[in-house]
């Protein structure tokens, strides 16, 4: 679980430090009425897309003996929709045109839907190599497509300037990821559709809960571009995007990285409630340091990486930085519930979230406390999902409210001390006024933050006796590797 979860995060990191050179290259290429008609088809492709995403992996992962018919029925199924997909996104394309008003979104939606089509077409075989463990050719798989989808993209603004550049670099993504499935598995998969009922059994509640976290990705969306502009929506999405960087590349890699890992001990509930725990503490430890860093320093953060002409959304990352560090303590559990065949609660939680954020947005859109306002209700929710994700959890684990705390109170120190040492320094450091200086001192800033981070945590860890957790796991791991190699034993020879 650990090397996997290493080989998902390197991969993020790498994806992440390809698309910060993109998001540097288009940011200053396109204006943000470009991301925002982009992100008004995505908010109908997302929701057609998240309905065909039936998880069927996580079904075939959990099964030990599935057989061939159950891939292949899987396999099927993903192609039987992605022609769907394509179909319902032409009918789609030009009511959304009139309903935003821009009859540019015909032909990109239409383009989409050649996406999704290709899409169902992905070898379901390389669900072996999440099965088998094999994370290293998932990261190359990974990778070779998000380079491809990077030259692509840059090269399209360079020459046109425009939109395109965005939905080239996507069709090319996903076209890559294709073909590399099949290029680099040597399963090859035969329709057929004898498991599909049984697939479609795990699968429903799923669906459910996907299509209700797609609402509430994308459901602000619809109000935001709807009841104030495309500038306003590019500002929103791109600011969401950034600020959640901690949950969406560092956090949700490691979730699924472990999955075979609870799989694994599904069995002995013992072992997975300690698994469980020790991959909660350990994300924390990984995710919340880099999630302050957006709370903490929004300017630096928005001039160092989008430029001056997106110094407006500094705020909205303030925001939705400190949305993305709450919802740490509650995502983890998603897992647990899939792994133990209880993906309903997933559902309900969802369902729950998308009732308290969808009605707040819109009322502070309508009561012209603009995006700041409907940021602010992001984190309200996450507020009120912390304890509920853990009531729906209770009983499925043993562990005990206190069991819970005690790898999260040292990472909760940690994070006060980094924010006393960022405002104890800042008043010293110089203003800043270009992206190069910005970064920098954003760098410089962050290390000395994030070394404070962890004397706290280790320091804290010690003082209570050194117990069990991720922070033992890690010094242990720094010893092996520190203690020199054993040379083996020589054989006694005689002389001649």
């Amino acid at each position: 679980m650990a090397v996997g979860a290493l080989w998902m995060v390197g991969l993020r990191l790498l994806e992440r430090a390809i698309g910060f050179v993109s998001t540097l290259i288009l940011a200053r290429l396109l204006v943000p009425a470009d991301f925002g008609l982009v992100a008004m088809a995505m908010t109908v492709y997302a929701f057609v897309e998240v309905a065909g995403n039936f998880g069927f992996d996580l079904a075939l992962l959990r099964d030990k003996d599935a057989s061939r018919e159950a891939y292949d029925s899987a396999w099927t199924l993903y192609v039987m929709y992605g022609v769907f997909a394509f179909l319902l996104l032409l009918a789609l394309a030009w009511p959304a045109a009139q309903f935003h008003g821009d009859p540019r979104l015909v032909p990109v939606m239409a383009v989409l839907g050649l996406i999704a089509l290709v899409q169902g077409f992905d070898n379901i075989g390389t669900v072996h190599f999440r099965k088998e463990f094999r994370f290293d050719a998932e990261f190359k798989l990974m990778l070779y497509r998000k380079l491809v989808a990077f030259a692509v993209t840059v090269s399209l603004a360079v020459a046109f300037r425009n939109y395109w550049a965005l939905i080239g670099g996507m069709v090319a993504q996903r076209a890559t990821g294709t073909v590399l499935s099949y290029t680099m598995h040597p399963y090859r998969p035969r329709f057929n559709l004898t498991h599909a009922r049984a697939l479609f059994g795990f699968s429903r509640w799923l669906v459910l809960a996907r299509l209700m976290e797609c609402l509430k990705n994308r459901g602000p969306d619809f109000m935001i571009g709807r009841h104030l502009d495309l500038a306003a929506l590019g500002l929103h999405r791109l600011s969401l995007e950034l600020a959640t960087l901690a949950t969406s590349e560092l956090m949700l890699p490691i979730l699924r990285a472990v999955f075979p890992g609870y799989a694994a001990v599904a069995h002995d509930r013992q072992a997975l409630a300690s698994s469980f725990l020790r991959v909660q503490g350990s994300i924390v430890l990984v995710t919340l340091p880099v999630g302050l860093c957006f709370v903490l320093m929004p300017d630096l953060v928005v001039r160092a990486l989008l430029g001056t002409n997106w110094l407006g959304a500094t705020p909205l990352v303030m925001i939705f930085g400190l949305s993305g560090c709450l919802s740490m303590f509650q995502l983890t559990s998603l897992a647990i519930f899939e792994v133990l065949g209880q993906p309903q609660r997933s559902m309900w939680l969802r369902l729950t979230e998308n009732v308290l954020l969808l009605p707040s947005v819109a009322i502070a859109l309508w009561s012209d406390a603009g995006l700041i306002g409907a940021a602010w209700c992001w984190v309200g929710v996450q507020i009120l999902l912390v304890p509920l994700s853990a009531w729906l959890s209770h009983g499925l684990l043993p562990l005990t409210l206190l069991q819970r705390l005690s790898v999260l109170w040292r990472p909760a120190l940690g994070a006060v001390l980094m924010a006393v040492v960022i405002h104890a320094v800042r008043p010293w450091l110089p203003a800043v006024e270009s992206s190069v200086a910005a970064f920098a001192q954003l760098l410089g800033l962050a290390a000395l933050a994030v070394v404070g981070f962890a004397a706290m945590v280790f320091g804290a860890w010690w003082a209570a006796g050194r117990p069990s957790g991720p922070e033992s796991s890690l010094v242990e791991w720094i010893l092996s590797k520190s203690r020199p190699t054993e040379a083996p034993p020589v054989e006694p020879h005689s002389s001649t």
